[in-house]
């Protein structure tokens, strides 16, 4: 029961380290939508202006990455879980597994429609494949839900 009361601590770390998230989403999100409120009468205004939406939706991007980073990881922590788990457990470990899954496709989603609006090749690369590479990992591990 050690083993499982660790886990649950640890858990319950993750929660609070994923609605911390919340609040820096929402912040980053209020950055693109200040960048977007920059002033863009001259040149230089729209190259500054562009420079600046650039970052936020960067920073846009980043945190969405995290989260899903961080949920994936739980996803497959519940799942090792449940061999240590009370039987009573069981289905509330699956639950909790399909909410983390959501919250990883809910955060890779985020990242992707950000994406859109980068225009730094590198950057998208290496974006698309963390996020490709989580999205595999979610994909191999969510089968043994279905199981």
């Amino acid at each position: 029961m050690n083993e499982l009361s660790e886990a649950l601590d640890q858990l319950r770390r993750n929660a609070a380290e994923l609605a911390e998230a919340i609040d820096r989403d929402a912040a980053a999100y209020d950055a693109v939508v200040a960048a977007y409120k920059l002033p863009q009468e001259s040149a230089e205004e729209k190259r500054l202006r562009a420079e600046a939406i650039q970052r936020a939706t960067r920073g846009a991007t980043e945190v969405p990455l995290q989260v899903a980073e961080r949920s994936v990881a739980l996803f497959e922590r519940l799942g090792q879980l449940g061999s240590i788990a009370a039987a009573s457990m069981r289905s509330d470990l699956k639950v909790a597994r399909l909410m983390a899954a959501a919250g990883a496709r809910g955060a890779l989603a985020n990242v992707e429609i950000n994406l859109d609006s980068i225009t730094d090749a590198n950057y998208l690369t290496s974006m698309r494949t963390k996020s490709a590479a989580l999205r595999e990992r979610l994909d191999e591990t969510s089968r043994s839900i279905s199981a």
